[in-house]
């Protein structure tokens, strides 16, 4: 995930530049998730370069703050088609090719917005109570095939490009801030440690778990 705001802030091509100086492999493709086409010649491409896919992040993701009352559906639309359609069919399509070695790790970028009421994120929070409920069925049928599936469960995050696109009001973000018992934001070092843990064995005996991330705004 650090790798991503990377790359978003520096560029495609000098984030490769960066990769293969540490003397790794590197394939960037330019796809978009909410196009079947897209995810399949995404998967095509990296069976082809490197021959086997270990680990899946789901990470894309768009939200449009707006009240209940107001959203419009164009706007829904591209919410549901990136953040819950994209995600289902990246993980099927990767998933199929992962069955085949019997092993994969899959971890999805959910938000406490799943579990906790969030004014103005009606359809973003329901597209990731959709990857909460999708982390638990996909892991369930999975499994059996050596595939671990699991979500971590963001708190708000700032420094994150998609945050600064949508013109937070401030005073929105003091009031999230004092919702939270740790009283601070989160930051993408804060998920990357968790994540690392997820795509490794250490963590083999975790799936279909949403692991909240978030300064326990999203404590019962």
């Amino acid at each position: 995930m650090s790798l991503l705001q990377t790359l978003l802030k520096k560029g495609l091509r000098a984030t490769v530049r960066d990769i293969k100086a540490y003397g790794r492999d590197v394939l960037a493709l330019k796809s978009d998730v909410s196009v079947i086409a897209d995810i399949q010649s995404m998967v095509n491409k990296t069976i082809e370069k490197f021959s086997k896919i270990d680990i899946l992040v789901n990470n894309a993701g768009v939200y449009t703050p707006a009240p209940f009352l107001e959203k419009d559906e164009a706007a829904f639309d591209r919410v549901v088609a990136v953040n819950q359609k994209g995600v289902f069919f990246c993980t099927q399509l990767v998933a199929r090719e992962m069955v085949k070695r019997k092993y994969g790790k899959i971890i999805g970028i959910c938000s406490s917005t799943a579990r906790i009421g969030v004014p103005m994120y009606s359809d973003y929070g329901g597209t990731k109570g959709a990857m909460l409920a999708m982390t638990r069925a996909m892991a369930a049928e999975l499994s059996p095939f050596g595939i671990n599936v699991n979500a971590i469960a963001c708190g708000l995050t700032p420094e994150t490009s998609t945050f600064r696109s949508t013109n937070f009001p401030q005073e929105d973000l003091k009031f999230m801030v004092n919702m939270t018992p740790m009283r601070r934001t989160g930051t993408v070092d804060d998920y990357t440690a968790f994540a690392v843990l997820l795509a490794s064995d250490e963590a083999s005996f975790i799936t279909g778990q949403t692991i909240s991330v978030d300064g326990g705004v999203s404590m019962p």
